[in-house]
This record gives C-alpha cells, sequence and structure tokens, in this order.
C-alpha cells in the first residue's frame, strides 16, 4: 500500500495528498495495518471504519511542526500563554495550560464530530511525582449502585451520566430522525446529539479522573477483581457501559505510575462475595438479589459489597506474598470497632517501593 500510495500521489485527483507529510501518510497506513493485524489475531475479520463525520485524526513527528509564541493576549482568552501550530501550511492556535518540559516527539491532530479540533503533544519526558507513602493497602468491590466499596467501609458512588442525560438525548434524536436527509436542518440536529453524548463523555472522564486521584492519595496499594466485563454487559446492558469500569482502570493505572503507588488484580474465580470474611465460611446458597445476609457459621451479619471488599484484600495480600490480613481486625471492622483501618504489616513503606 506505502508504493500505491506514492503512485497515486502524481494523478491529477489527489494531488491534495501533496499537501501534509509524507510520514503522516505512512503513519496512518501503518495503523491501519496494525488494525488488520489484531482483527485477524482476534478472528473477527476486517476492522470497521467510522464515518468522516464522527472522527479524523492525522499524526505528526515533533521536527515536522512549527510553534510560535504569541504576546498580545486575546479578549475573553484564558489565562495561559498562547501559542500556534503551523500544521500543513495552515496556523493553529491554541492555549498552553501546561508547560513543556521535554522535547516534542509527536504531535496528534484529532477533530471530533462537532468539527472542534484538538492538539495532543507528547513530550519525551518521564512524569512521576513520588509522594510520601501512607503504608495502607485497599480492596475494592465493583458494583452498579455503588461503583466501588472499599474494604475501610467507605462507598464511592458513581452517578450514572447517560441516564441522567438520556431524556434529554432521546428527544435530540428524535428531532435528528424527522429533519430531511442532507438538509441543514439535519446536520444541526446531527450536532447538536453528538454535543450530549460529548457531555456525557466529559462528565464520566472528569469524575474518573478525580476519583482516581483521590484512591491513590490514601493508599499505597490498591485491590481489584479481575471482572468479565463483556459478560457483565451481556447480563446488565447500558448500566455497566454508563459505569466504564475499564476506563477508569486504565485512567488508574496512569495515576498509580505517575505516583509510585501499586495496582494489582486477583483471579476473577475467587469466591469473593460468598465467603465469610471472618471465618472463610462459604455460602453456597447466596444469591445475587441478597444484598445482606447473616453467616451460618459465626452468625456475622454482613454487607455483601462490604464483605467482598474485604476478601479482595485478604486474597490480594495473601496471593502477591505482602502477609496476612488477622481476622479480628476485619471482624472488629464488620461490627464497627475504632481499629485501625490497615493490617500492621502493611505499614511497612519498603514493601512498596
Amino acid at each position: 500500500m506505502s508504493a500505491h500510495l506514492t503512485k497515486l500521489k502524481k494523478l491529477e485527483k489527489y494531488q491534495h495528498w501533496n499537501i501534509p507529510y509524507a510520514w503522516a501518510l505512512q503513519n496512518v497506513l501503518k495503523r491501519l495495518a496494525q488494525s488488520f493485524r489484531e482483527m485477524k489475531t482476534l478472528g473477527r475479520g476486517h476492522p470497521q471504519f467510522k464515518s468522516c463525520k464522527k472522527h479524523k485524526g492525522m499524526t505528526f513527528r515533533g521536527e515536522q511542526v512549527k510553534f510560535e509564541y504569541l504576546l498580545p493576549k486575546q479578549k475573553n482568552e484564558r489565562n495561559h500563554p498562547t501559542y500556534r501550530i503551523r500544521l500543513n501550511g495552515r496556523w493553529y492556535r491554541f492555549a498552553l495550560h501546561r508547560p513543556m518540559e521535554g522535547r516534542i516527539v509527536q504531535v496528534q491532530v484529532t477533530r471530533d464530530a462537532l468539527g472542534d479540533v484538538y492538539i495532543t503533544l507528547t513530550e519525551a519526558c518521564t512524569e512521576v511525582k513520588p509522594e510520601p507513602k501512607t503504608g495502607k493497602a485497599e480492596g475494592f468491590d465493583f458494583g452498579i449502585k455503588d461503583f466501588l466499596t472499599g474494604s475501610d467501609e467507605h462507598r464511592y458512588t458513581s452517578p450514572m451520566f447517560y441516564e441522567h442525560n438520556a431524556d434529554k438525548l432521546a428527544k435530540a434524536q428524535q428531532a435528528h430522525s424527522r429533519k430531511v436527509r442532507g438538509s441543514h436542518n439535519r446536520e444541526r440536529e446531527r450536532k447538536n446529539v453528538a454535543r450530549m453524548h460529548k457531555k456525557t463523555e466529559n462528565q464520566r472522564t472528569d469524575h474518573h479522573w478525580k476519583l482516581a486521584i483521590e484512591v491513590c492519595e490514601k493508599f499505597d496499594v490498591l485491590f481489584f477483581e479481575d471482572l468479565n466485563l463483556e459478560g457483565m454487559k451481556r447480563l446488565w446492558g447500558k448500566q455497566i457501559s454508563d459505569l466504564a469500569f475499564g476506563e477508569f482502570l486504565q485512567k488508574l493505572k496512569h495515576q498509580v505510575r505517575k505516583r509510585l503507588r501499586c495496582v494489582l488484580k486477583i483471579d476473577r474465580w475467587s469466591p469473593t462475595s460468598q465467603c465469610c470474611s471472618v471465618c472463610d465460611q462459604k455460602n453456597e446458597t447466596l444469591t445475587l438479589a441478597a444484598r445482606h445476609w447473616q453467616c451460618p457459621k459465626c452468625e456475622t451479619h454482613l454487607d455483601r459489597d462490604q464483605n467482598a471488599a474485604m476478601n479482595i484484600l485478604k486474597e490480594g495480600v495473601a496471593s502477591f506474598g505482602l502477609g496476612v490480613v488477622r481476622p479480628i481486625v476485619l471482624f472488629n471492622r464488620i461490627v464497627g470497632t475504632s481499629v485501625e483501618a490497615t493490617s500492621p504489616l502493611l505499614k511497612s513503606t519498603n514493601a512498596f517501593a
């Protein structure tokens, strides 16, 4: 395809392909080939191509772009310094909200469905912000009603952003479907629908980043369960997609790398919900509808999500060789006694260096 692209650029029909750098066009072919290889590995045929109205993007090398600093500040502009960048013979102005520390390696230009252009600069520097160790480990259980339930009895709720905006989105989609195809009114309503999706995505992304930073500042080691999210989507549908637990884990992993924390996953087949966190008695008759249950052996009243979070903590500490969490500590935490929230073993900061 690279050789064929060189021949096409000589034709009069494709003269506009000579405007961007040759490296940028070759990069598109490399990404396309990578998509075909991944789909072939997964056995899913050919990749699906997005509509040009939904997404457009191009990648440039750092030495192929030119930056200039604009001294005069424009009216109603942000408090960040204003720069402009030259791409494909055109100048784009933007506000640089974060100072550039290293060498610019790559520049990604993306245009979304609304026509807004975003410029992503990739620098050759390591963004590490080491923080003081807290000496604490925490297990988290993922749920629908409560996004995360910690083993320290703290619950992190998640606003269902898609569900809250569903009524407005439905009205916008109905207005879009009533317009004549190809008309300016239909294009206006299409942008209105895209604006609703963009708002929902931005709300969810902002919530994920804030929550990831919050848990990273509190704990050094975070344990999660390796869940089958695709199977959960088949059971609960849009609710799992609205929570976007997989995207949250990606943002969390970025934060733990930057703050020198640790995220570990336990086996998905561990019976974290059915086992009592006090005496390890397994309740075979426990159903999904039971949110509270009493252990038949030690007669401890257990909350389903909190009990699962405690078992995730115990399993994670034991699986990765961090020590043993004493059952008496977990029992006192269940009944509400004021006890240290972590195992005495986890107070050693050297284990997480």
